[in-house]
């Protein structure tokens, strides 16, 4: 079965991720298009990862056979890349193939509607009902595809990079920081040497930034424990920060110049605090139920709100126009803000957060001690993963929280269960693609942290069990 989940149609390479499966899925797009009158081209990109270009080529024979004409990038190129093609063009369809972070035996398939968002659960239920089933899949030669004039190569790299220079501070070019950026093998280089030569930072050096299908056979994902191995080149080679980008250059990694992890939560919260009091915006702030509450204090100060969502970075960025909300964002890595693309995109916060750096003139350590001072913030957040036999064992837990702590202290958020305690929250959420359950708290103390996942754990093994 091809399931779409909260990023997107992800499977193993030769498996369910099949040249089979990735013509269903055009197809059932197609069909999409031609019963609701899109007589608009669609866009196509892919990443790095293994046969990616293929199969955005397996995707534009069957668009182009149907007659709906495909503007095929002409390169790998991030997946913010596509979403901004498909709003700058007024497109009403973008295709990405990739599987974003996940380890090199995936990939995947991320779908755009018009303005260049996420599509919704609603549009990615109607597509699964309509692949499942039997489905007649057309096909024809890219050749013959472009002979008729319904295929074109697109280059929007320059394009893209002009909008988010749009957006940062002039004052930060030609600045004297130094930083060190990790590409982890995926396409973040694409967008960030371009951004990096525009703002004219003295000191840009690169890492990582060959073609490596495998990922060095390590999770092309910017996480806590991923990033550490820069520690030391950061403080031994005096860089004013690290920064590192998943596989399609939507998430954000930051170290900064003592060698700590500055975390997502961490991210986030310095950049709404940057664009509120040094750069005068105003507006709420949107975060995914897994994200700090530090977000939460810092616009409490200010005299905003702070909306929880469901994880997804399309829950965000609805949740942003719900709201009219000037930054969303999530724990992973992800984040944007007003008046950008509705999507998260590295290489526009990884340039916002170098202007914060130039423009506030501090460390980036004494930023994110200053942020937490305002906020008034001290807590420890504290995660684990687990294995289990029943990925759908939610529904029991749910159960079992809510007679231990009682109904008002317990939301379920599709495939997670947050419980709101006095001093802190916890969040137990199930995996989309893999029998593990991952655990989230965050309190006043480590040890409290500690005690709560412990806790969590024994109910989640009972749970299991029944």
């Amino acid at each position: 079965m091809i399931s779409f989940g909260t990023g997107g149609f992800r499977g193993i390479i030769g498996e369910d991720f099949t040249e089979e499966n990735i013509r269903k899925i055009a197809q059932g797009l197609c069909n999409t298009c031609l019963n609701n009158g899109w007589r608009t081209p669609v866009v196509i990109g892919y990443d790095r990862r293994f046969m990616s270009d293929y199969f955005a080529g397996y995707m534009a024979e069957v668009f182009t056979a149907n007659g709906i004409k495909v503007l095929l990038m002409d390169t790998a190129t991030p997946t913010p890349v596509v979403m901004s093609a498909t709003k700058k063009f007024g497109f009403e369809l973008g295709v990405m193939i990739t599987a974003s972070h996940n380890p090199y035996i995936f990939n995947g398939v991320k779908v755009f509607l018009k303005g260049g968002v996420d599509a919704d659960a609603v549009f990615t239920s109607a597509l699964e009902k309509t692949v499942n089933a039997p489905i007649e899949v057309k096909s024809v030669s890219l050749d013959n595809a472009r002979k008729r004039g319904l295929l074109e190569n697109l280059s929007h790299i320059e394009t893209y990079l002009d909008d988010v220079e749009a957006f940062i501070d002039p004052r930060v070019k030609n600045n004297d920081i130094k930083v060190l950026f990790d590409n982890m093998y995926g396409v973040g280089v694409v967008g960030l040497k371009g951004m990096a030569e525009r703002l004219g930072i003295k000191r840009f050096d690169i890492i990582r930034a060959a073609h490596d299908a495998f990922f060095g056979f390590v999770p092309p994902n910017p996480t806590e424990s991923a990033i550490s191995a820069l520690v030391g080149t950061v403080t031994e080679n005096g860089y004013d920060l690290a920064i590192a980008t998943d596989s399609d250059a939507d998430r954000l990694g930051v170290i900064d110049e003592k060698g700590q992890i500055v975390s997502s939560n961490e991210i986030l919260a310095c950049l709404y605090y940057y664009l509120v009091k040094y750069r005068g915006m105003k507006g709420d702030a949107v975060k995914n139920c897994a994200t700090s509450i530090l977000l939460d204090k810092v616009a409490e100060k200010f005299g905003y709100e702070c909306h929880e969502v469901d994880v997804g970075f399309k829950n965000v960025s609805a949740g942003m126009k719900k709201y009219n909300a000037l930054i969303g964002g999530e724990s992973s890595g992800g984040l944007t803000v007003r008046g950008y693309i509705s999507g998260k995109d590295s290489t526009f916060s990884a340039s916002l957060f170098i202007e914060m750096r130039v423009i506030m003139n501090e460390p980036v350590s004494e930023i994110v001690n200053e942020v937490k001072r305002f906020a008034g913030y001290g807590y420890v957040c504290r995660e684990k993963e687990i294995s289990v036999k029943d990925i759908n064992l939610l529904r029991k837990f749910y159960a079992l929280c809510v007679e231990s702590f009682g109904k008002e202290a317990v939301k379920s958020f599709g495939r997670n269960v947050k419980i709101y305690f006095g001093s802190g929250w916890a969040l137990v959420r199930a995996s989309g693609t893999e029998p593990l359950i991952r655990i989230f708290a965050e309190m006043p103390t480590a040890s409290e942290a500690d005690a709560i996942i412990v806790n969590l754990i024994q109910r989640i093994t009972e749970a299991d069990k029944r």
